[in-house]
């Protein structure tokens, strides 16, 4: 996956969790979401069990901004 792989984002409140959580999609196949149980000091992130290889750039992309978006939220 590179940088020209399409990047969503969605904000959602999930039953398995109390707070809010980033989900992180790369074209339409979920990868990781965030989620702040512990704090927003703490961010926890949970891969795809599937998820195989992706590209470090790409991902510490979407880890930013999922972070960005969660946080404003």
């Amino acid at each position: 996956m590179g940088n020209a792989h399409l990047l969503e984002i969605v904000i959602a409140s999930d039953i398995d969790y109390e707070n809010l959580i980033a989900e992180i999609y790369c074209n339409d196949q979920y990868v990781a979401l965030l989620q702040q149980e512990n704090g927003k000091e703490e961010l926890k992130e949970v891969l795809e069990n599937g998820l195989n290889t992706i590209n470090l750039d790409w991902f510490q992309h979407a880890l930013s901004e999922a972070k960005e978006r969660l946080l404003n939220e």
